[in-house]
């Protein structure tokens, strides 16, 4: 079985996955800048529905080399979340030489012991992957976003294989980054993951404003539909993949 991490930033996204019966959500707004933390009120709304809710905490757009009081806000975002009852959060925090920022990383494990942790793909910005995995594992970090060290996770997918082999059972892998329904079943024939990570989103150009025209990240809701379709279709047994296709 396959299971799904849907990356929402609207309330259709929310009841689609409801419905949908979505293992897990990422919650965020802006996927136009790869996300940013979402409201308050979003994330509640997810957890009225029951959905296992994660936050994306990012407080602003560029990097991920905060400073003390960035770092600060970060932590006091996650506290307010997890006042909430969120399951999760979705984190990134690296250092001037683009190493993991273990000490942060250490810091919200010890002040949230019970909150879920995935380290978002600034992992995938690190200079040395494996270094990173050791590092997110000695954190206590419960799984790793990445596409492969690269911006799509088809083009990173030999390094995924490597990472995966690397993390053994240490630690969970989630692949994410570009996929859609014409090349996730590469990626479940090539990769056989326990998880997936996508947002289903499709772009579009608004052009509402008499003055300004937006590129948009809009929700694909017949592409999702036409995926986790085809993800039922898998199941992995003793590394072997079948399909009911």
């Amino acid at each position: 079985m396959v299971c799904v991490e849907l990356c929402v930033s609207s309330l259709e996204a929310l009841e689609l996955a409801r419905e949908l019966e979505i293992n897990r959500v990422e919650i965020c707004q802006n996927l136009e800048s790869g996300g940013l933390t979402p409201s308050t009120t979003l994330v509640k709304k997810s957890l009225e529905l029951g959905l296992d809710t994660h936050v994306l905490i990012r407080p602003r757009v560029g990097g991920f080399i905060y400073n003390e009081s960035e770092l600060e806000l970060i932590h006091r975002e996650i506290t307010t979340f997890n006042d909430m009852g969120i399951q999760g959060v979705v984190i990134g925090a690296l250092l001037p030489d683009h190493r993991i920022n273990s000490d942060f990383i250490d810091l919200v494990r010890a002040d949230f012991p019970k909150l879920n942790i995935t380290f978002h793909k600034a992992f995938d910005d690190t200079p040395d992957w494996r270094a990173s995995i050791d590092t997110l594992v000695k954190s206590g970090v419960n799984r790793i976003l990445t596409a492969g060290c690269e911006t799509h996770v088809i083009k990173g997918i030999s390094t995924l294989k490597a990472i995966y082999e690397y993390a053994a059972d240490r630690i969970e892998i989630l692949p994410g980054g570009g996929l859609n329904e014409n090349n996730i079943e590469f990626l479940i024939k090539n990769i056989q993951p326990e998880w997936l990570h996508f947002s289903g989103c499709k772009k579009i150009y608004d052009r509402s404003s008499s003055n300004y025209e937006s590129e948009l990240l809009q929700l694909d809701e017949e592409g999702i539909r036409k995926m986790m379709k085809l993800i039922g279709t898998y199941s992995f047994s003793m590394g072997a993949i079948s399909s009911d296709i």
